[in-house]
């Protein structure tokens, strides 16, 4: 399967395995939103850490799915927006630990989430604005400054590990995928001791206090790149 789950205790891990990039298509998008949900009722699990296999974390979402099938766009950006959404309301604190490219739909697992641990290698992008794709902003300013947010929208430049660790969008840096994952899961396993109606209340309270309502925004994102091409 190319997205994977598996339990340990209180940890629930969900593994991105679709090669050669990691792009995610429609189907499989729905499959996360499906999956976390799940995860997030139930009553074992305390955390959850998504990981990657490859040489990435994700490449967004799957290209090859709406090339040449027009009709199939608004069912890939329900999916997305759904899978996204449900790692933002989620009952349980997540942990995104990246590593290599973080790009495009694939940068939305992390900004949604909780928590963001970071390879050296790892790099964060929304090159969108090259293939005619306008959405990013309002999951990035969870992460980045206004002014940055627009660098990366409007130039489609990626940022590096450090400067995303500078701005204090992710938690951590860590010299190889090993130490990544050992210490994302020392935060997990942390976080797996506390009560879980403790944990579900306080992400609650957490994500009330938000003044960036990131569904509705996405969706606007979602709207204006569909209608791009029309006059």
């Amino acid at each position: 399967m190319p997205i994977k789950q598996s339990k340990e205790g209180r940890i629930a891990t969900i593994n991105i395995d679709c090669p050669p990039v990691n792009a995610i298509d429609s189907n499989n998008w729905l499959n996360l939103f499906h999956i976390i949900n799940d995860l997030s009722e139930d009553q074992s699990v305390n955390v959850i850490v998504i990981t990657a296999s490859g040489k990435g974390f994700c490449g967004g979402a799957d290209k090859s799915e709406t090339r040449d099938e027009i009709e199939s766009i608004p069912i890939l950006m329900d999916h997305l927006w759904k899978a996204a959404r449900a790692i933002h309301m989620c009952n349980v604190p997540v942990i995104s630990a990246c590593h290599g490219y973080v790009l495009g739909a694939g940068a939305f697992i992390p900004a949604s989430g909780d928590f963001i641990l970071a390879s050296k290698d790892a790099y964060f992008g929304f090159p969108g604005i090259n293939f005619k794709v306008v959405v990013g902003g309002a999951h990035m300013t969870r992460l980045f400054p206004l002014n940055v947010v627009r660098r990366m929208i409007l130039t489609g430049e990626s940022l590096s590990a450090d400067e995303a660790f500078k701005y204090g969008a992710i938690n951590s840096i860590h010299d190889t995928k090993k130490d990544l994952y050992k210490e994302a899961f020392k935060l997990a396993e942390i976080i797996a001791n506390k009560d879980r109606k403790s944990l579900v209340l306080a992400k609650k309270s957490l994500n009330s206090t938000e003044t960036n309502d990131i569904e509705s925004g996405f969706k606007s994102e979602q709207l204006l790149t569909m209608n791009i091409d029309k006059d």
